[in-house]
């Protein structure tokens, strides 16, 4: 009996497991539209329709990874812990929980193919400027319900614990530890947001 076609989120899975297992098996090199498409047992011609192109195809699974390890989109995830300390804590962890969860090859990979297309690295980095700056702004509001703050976080404030946690797992290779994050919270990001300027 013949395999019952793959559909919706069925197939959108098939692919992205594809593509996820051919990276840690066998080199991004590999992880071409072909050997996808044969190994998510779908064609090429249905991968190019959702995602045209290998950024694409990364960004989904960015995207898939991430949800799957943290349950749900990082804004949505981040409630009131009733301090700034607090809440600067749980946004760093699951900024870094992202990092580990999509794992060095799906990264090093999205940081190659952006590298070769300039207008698309400005353009995913504009998305992930913005999406970092809505969670600072919900950190901003709970602490100015709380009575800690009374002024604005700035924009260079606002990219300062993505920006280096991105260093850290891009640049330096990762490796993290929970007594890091303490750290970088209580020792760089706390005198910073508590003072006004």
């Amino acid at each position: 009996m013949a395999n019952e076609r793959k559909r919706g989120s069925e197939l959108e899975v098939a692919i992205l497991e594809a593509a996820f297992e051919i990276l840690q098996t066998s080199g991004y090199e590999n992880m071409t539209f072909q050997n996808v498409a044969k190994r998510a047992q779908t064609s090429r011609t249905v991968l190019y329709r959702r995602y045209e192109t290998k950024v694409n195809l990364l960004h989904a699974l960015i995207r898939y990874k991430s949800k799957r390890a943290l349950g749900g989109n990082m804004i949505d995830l981040l409630q009131d812990k009733g301090s700034l300390r607090g809440n600067l804590l749980t946004v760093v962890q699951l900024y870094q929980q992202f990092f580990e969860a999509v794992g060095p090859e799906i990264l090093s990979a999205m940081v190659f193919e952006l590298s070769q297309k300039k207008e698309l690295f400005q353009q995913f980095g504009e998305r992930a400027r913005e999406s970092n700056f809505i969670m600072m702004k919900k950190i901003q509001h709970f602490a100015k319900q709380n009575g800690e703050i009374n002024h604005e976080f700035t924009p260079m404030q606002m990219s300062l614990p993505f920006d280096l946690l991105r260093f850290e797992n891009l640049i330096r290779g990762g490796n993290v530890s929970e007594e890091y994050l303490t750290k970088l919270v209580d020792e760089v990001l706390m005198p910073i947001y508590s003072e006004e300027k």
